[in-house]
């Protein structure tokens, strides 16, 4: 007679972190991330990840902060003496480069959540050095807040783009070149292009031209 077999104890489950589901999301990858493959590499069932995490959106946004924290963007103190200028240059151009390098984690990045305590010191010093040029802390915040604008439209603009050009371009071209006769002006601009590097330029010198004409006109 055959015996019933003896049903094997269950352990308690496996204890773990936010950390732990974050560095293992990472290490899986975020392209096509599924919140089970993450619960197998832990070794543990789905609903686990539930005690930490709301869904996998919010498992992407850490995912994107906690890449955001492995770049240079935390590095982008200019040296010593540098001016107000060269300080909100430096910002916007690290901004731009941690998130145009990550267009995958686009629509999960999070700029102003989790930064890490060097990040929060550099974003301090160039509020105190703005702030002794003789700018007001809502002239700062605002300055802060258009870089992180300025970064985020232009890994957009990467993002849609891919290794070709922007859709949302060629459809405006093919606009224009059909009515390039009485369109002189925009036949020019489609011809004229700049490289996204010299628009970003562009959009930096606006930016720090506005600021200056503040400083005068106060």
């Amino acid at each position: 007679m055959s015996k019933e077999p003896v049903p094997r104890r269950r352990g308690r489950p496996r204890q773990i972190s936010r950390d732990q589901i974050v560095e293992a999301a990472v290490g899986l990858g975020t392209e096509d991330l599924r919140m089970s493959d993450v619960a197998k590499a832990l070794d543990v069932g789905p609903a686990a990840l539930y005690n930490h995490v709301k869904d996998r959106d919010e498992l992407l946004a850490l995912v994107a902060a906690r890449i955001m924290e492995e770049t240079e963007y935390d590095d982008f103190e200019p040296g010593v003496g540098a001016t107000w200028q060269q300080w909100i240059v430096a910002f916007a151009r690290a901004t731009r480069a941690a998130i145009v390098a990550h267009p995958q984690l686009l629509q999960y990045v999070r700029l102003t959540s989790a930064p890490t305590s060097l990040r929060l010191d550099r974003i301090e010093h160039l509020a105190a050095v703005m702030d002794e040029a003789g700018f007001s802390t809502a002239d700062v915040q605002h300055c802060v807040q258009h870089v992180y604008t300025l970064a985020l439209g232009e890994a957009w603009q990467h993002a849609l783009a891919g290794d070709g050009e922007d859709p949302q371009f060629t459809e405006f071209g093919k606009g224009v070149t059909e009515r390039s006769a009485d369109l002189p002006h925009l036949a020019d601009m489609l011809a004229a292009r700049p490289e996204a590097d010299d628009q970003f330029d562009f959009a930096l010198e606006v930016l720090l031209g506005g600021l200056e004409h503040r400083l005068r006109t106060r």
